[in-house]
């Protein structure tokens, strides 16, 4: 799983990289089931901010840096440029104050998007389609994420942080799954799109 995973942080690096300059549609899957992890490591506890998992999401905080899951719940998936579309409805993260944590924000149906090169989502309650994060480098421990001028405004508005535009939060690993299909789906698109050529060099005959 380890290795898929590294994999998968390579071909969303490659997609970062080409965008939509390469465009192959034929190789472009749908996803399904996996998650995304995303280990954050801005002193939040320094900020005087702690974070809950929301959702379907949970947490690890076993080792240095907490880590936050988010179920994919759908996207798509371009298999020969590594672009990604990439679906976490139902998930999200709950910041607090830890003086006061009854103030509190909550984000999450995070969206990521290779081609953009960036993570919106939904302030739950609130304004949605909202970017957070822009992505950055892929290395061997995940995908650089960077708090957008919106996150950082929001964290200054709720928390009192100071300016937190472009700081690091974190590091993205996407564990993404194409959905496959039966080879008799295959069968049948092969047989449709071999009888739509007859069917045009017929009427290019007559």
């Amino acid at each position: 799983m380890r290795i898929r995973r590294y994999v998968m942080v390579a071909a969303i690096a490659v997609g970062l990289a080409q965008g939509a300059s390469t465009p192959a549609e034929a190789a472009t899957l749908p996803l399904v089931g996996n998650q995304t992890e995303v280990e954050v490591t801005a002193p939040l506890g320094a900020l005087g901010l702690g974070g809950a998992p929301f959702g379907t999401a949970t947490v690890d905080v076993s080792g240095m840096n907490p880590v936050f899951t988010f179920p994919v719940t759908g996207g798509s998936l371009n298999t020969a440029t590594g672009a990604a579309l990439v679906e976490h409805q139902g998930s999200g993260v709950t910041l607090s104050a830890l003086a006061d944590p009854a103030v509190s924000t909550t984000v999450g149906n995070f969206f990521i998007d290779t081609i953009a090169g960036r993570v919106s989502g939904d302030v739950i309650g609130g304004a949605s389609g909202v970017p957070f994060f822009n992505l950055g480098a892929a290395t061997p421990s995940g995908v650089e994420l960077f708090i957008t001028t919106e996150l950082a405004g929001a964290l200054t508005g709720v928390f009192g942080a100071p300016d937190l535009t472009g700081a690091q939060f974190g590091l993205a690993r996407p564990d993404l799954a194409p959905i496959p299909l039966p080879a008799g789906v295959w069968l049948m698109l092969a047989g449709l799109a071999a009888f739509g050529a007859v069917r045009a060099r017929g009427r290019a005959s007559a």
